[in-house]
């Protein structure tokens, strides 16, 4: 008889699959958008707001030249439509994983979030906002509670 989940794991599951569907309508809407013309300029504004040029970083520096690359071949829109449809893939394969059982989802959760805490503590000490930190504090607390509560990293 296999346990049923915790009510934290509920929420975690709940939260990737939200996020993921809400990416898929940013990126559908975005392409959209920009077939109706009314995003040249917001897209220019959607660069600025994810630091790709002012990047000092090797991650900063190498998502850059990948917009960069890929906006040759591409409408700069398409890009970060492409980007938000792959981020939501990788939400819903966590949350689809979470919900099965899944032990490699665990380690994805944590994996995929923690790399991403760094980035957001950045941007909390440089540009503060409510949802920043809120972000920020449901991202750290699902890493501890996966990695911890469920001994991710310890050997069984």
């Amino acid at each position: 008889m296999v346990p049923e989940q915790d009510t934290v794991v509920r929420l975690i599951i709940l939260e990737r699959l939200v996020k993921s569907a809400v990416l898929v309508v940013l990126a559908v809407s975005l392409v959209v958008a920009n077939r109706l013309g009314y995003l040249g300029q917001l897209s220019e504004e959607l660069q600025e707001q994810l630091n790709l040029a002012a990047g000092h970083g090797l991650i900063s520096r190498a998502l850059a030249w990948a917009v960069a690359t890929l906006g040759h071949l591409l409408p700069n829109v398409t890009v970060l439509a492409l980007g938000a449809l792959l981020y939501a893939a990788l939400e819903t394969t966590e949350g689809v994983g979470l919900a099965r059982r899944r032990r490699w989802a665990e380690y994805l959760t944590v994996i995929a979030t923690g790399v991403l805490i760094p980035f957001e503590v950045r941007e909390v000490l440089v540009r503060p906002t409510i949802f920043r930190v809120g972000a920020l504090a449901v991202n750290v607390a699902i890493v501890v509670y996966l990695a911890y509560r469920k001994r991710l990293f310890v050997d069984v």
